[in-house]
């Protein structure tokens, strides 16, 4: 059986991996500053990449409001319309306990009172970061390490402590250098998710 007849019996046509980028680790200390999601047509495997990232205008907002958390409230609703197209999300380091995108995002969608994230049962989510630490022994389950396995690269950019923090204090400059970075880490993700897709199960996952 095909990975595309497999996908077909669980109802899955497309599938986003997804990424998102934020000040800190916490969400309700810290903001998402970008996000970035490949989508995949499972049946006919073509990609495309939608993104968004804080502007001067949410920062301008936030400070008129003096309301640090509404920085990101309007990334977020765009990213709650974008997942809507996906039948499984996948991502890095991605869903449950000490992980951090979904969880992440659904705090900020608490925070910002953003309807629309998925109800229980409604998506299912996979993470590379989990499989890739059950299949492999690498020195590093990190996105790098395990693209590097798989001979696949995107020339993913670095990111120094500098650029981040005025990132974080909305310097378009920097937030242009992370959300590019942001849509490379969604691109690494599905190629890592190709070369291992054969190895694990549909994702069965919910949360």
């Amino acid at each position: 059986m095909t990975m595309k007849e497999k996908y077909a019996i669980y109802g899955i046509k497309k599938i986003g991996y997804l990424d998102i980028e934020t000040s800190g680790l916490t969400a309700d200390f810290d903001i998402m500053l970008s996000w970035a999601n490949l989508i995949r047509d499972i049946n006919t495997e073509k990609t495309s990449t939608t993104y968004d990232v804080v502007k001067k205008s949410d920062f301008e907002l936030a400070y008129n409001k003096k309301n640090a958390d509404i920085i990101d409230k309007r990334i977020t609703e765009t990213l709650i319309d974008d997942i809507a197209k996906c039948d499984l999300l996948i991502g890095h380091w991605f869903i449950g306990k000490h992980r951090h995108d979904i969880p992440f995002i659904r705090t900020r969608c608490a925070i910002n009172k953003v309807s629309g994230f998925p109800h229980h049962r409604k998506v299912r989510y996979g993470d590379t970061q989990k499989w890739g630490s059950l299949l492999y022994r690498l020195h590093s389950n990190g996105l790098e390490s395990i693209a590097d396995m798989f001979d696949v690269s995107t020339k993913k950019t670095r990111l120094e402590p500098r650029t981040w923090k005025n990132a974080c204090i909305g310097v378009k400059e920097s937030l242009d250098y992370i959300v590019d970075h942001n849509i490379k880490d969604c691109k690494l993700t599905w190629q890592i998710h190709k070369g291992m897709e054969n190895f694990v199960p549909i994702p069965a996952t919910y949360c």
